[in-house]
């Protein structure tokens, strides 16, 4: 080709492209055909020689943090199914966005120890109440195995969470399996975590895709809600005022009571973290009673301010509003209790 010759501009566009359901996008994506596939169960293979070593590392007092690059995912299943199959073991998946230390240390009193430590503690409370169970000489579960895919996971990078986390993992008889894969993970560990965490760094490079892993990732090429997600909401909180903040947290704690409350009345205990069919809008405030809610908490001085303050939500859509028949407005966050309490442990108010 001269390189002179007028060049050609393609009309396709990024925009013409169709819009894909989440479900049509995750079958694309399976359909592509795998490359080098030998070479990757070959890699499987060499890695599964060293399960023997895993368990004895674990058996010895450390805990194991695996990185590389692909999903380690796969692997690491493979591994609880065949060495940890026959003992007390808990999956977190770190990577889901409804994930939280409050689900993980709920799921340990609830699904494993079945000894509940009622739900008004904090998770420092859980967390000290679970650490003594497994000091304890009489306790029914000699050991528990935890494996946590993405323990960096955005959900549980929190000072709050990692401290916990490594708390239970410095007993003696929690041993802990976990897999990294952002590049600035080790900086989640000051020296007293580390030290916690007695981690064991293992390589498991498996070249294998992320599809689990970026399944609730938004994409460009999938057809989404115009309201904002978990993460997009903790970006602008972040951005925001601590006023600012305090008004959402209002709100946010208003509309978790709600649900907690309805979901007690339809089905006798209020512990699960469903709505259970309570919409957001039904547990919602009225405008003029969360105003007065702010002024008391020296939030706002005057109904000038509030209002400013409410445009910053309405416009990336994180409070809703709706009409009474009575004119009066209620004001809600379209999210559900889970997701409320992930959005309250992760940001600082």
């Amino acid at each position: 080709m001269n390189l002179y010759d007028v060049s050609h501009t393609s009309n396709n566009t990024l925009s013409s492209l169709p819009i894909l359901d989440q479900t049509e996008y995750i079958d694309i994506v399976k359909s592509v055909q795998i490359k080098h596939k030998a070479e990757r169960n070959l890699l499987v293979q060499l890695h599964q020689r060293q399960f023997p070593q895993w368990y004895f590392e674990l058996t010895n007092g450390f805990n194991l943090v695996f990185y590389g690059y692909g999903s380690k995912r796969q692997l690491l299943t493979l591994f609880a199914k065949t060495v940890l199959k026959d003992k007390p073991l808990l999956v977190v998946n770190g990577c889901f966005p409804s994930v939280s230390l409050k689900n993980i240390l709920a799921n340990i009193l609830d699904s494993i120890i079945k000894e509940s430590h009622g739900t008004s503690g904090s998770v420092e409370d859980h967390t000290s109440f679970i650490f003594d169970y497994f000091c304890r000489a009489d306790r029914a579960i000699d050991r528990l195995y935890i494996l946590i895919f993405n323990i960096d996971g955005v959900n549980l990078r929190s000072e709050r969470t990692q401290t916990c986390l490594s708390i239970l993992a410095s007993n003696p008889n929690i041993h802990l399996v976990a897999s990294v894969d952002h590049i600035n993970a080790g900086l989640l560990y000051d020296n007293v975590r580390a030290s916690r965490f007695n981690w064991v760094w293992h390589d498991i490079t498996t070249y294998e895709p992320y599809i689990a892993e970026t399944s609730f990732e938004n994409s460009i090429m999938i057809r989404r809600e115009k309201a904002l997600g978990i993460r997009g909401i903790e970006h602008v909180l972040g951005s925001l005022t601590e006023n600012a903040r305090g008004i959402f947290k209002i709100l946010c704690e208003h509309q978790i009571a709600g649900i907690s409350t309805s979901t007690a009345n339809n089905d006798g205990h209020g512990t699960s973290g469903k709505n259970h069919g309570v919409k957001p809008e039904d547990v919602g405030v009225a405008y003029g009673v969360l105003y007065k809610k702010c002024r008391e908490a020296w939030l706002v001085s005057n109904d000038l301010t509030f209002k400013t303050q409410l445009t910053e939500f309405r416009d990336h859509q994180i409070i809703q509003s709706r009409r009474m028949a009575d004119g009066t407005e209620i004001l809600y966050i379209p999210l559900s209790k889970d997701q409320l309490i992930n959005i309250l442990d992760n940001l600082e108010f």
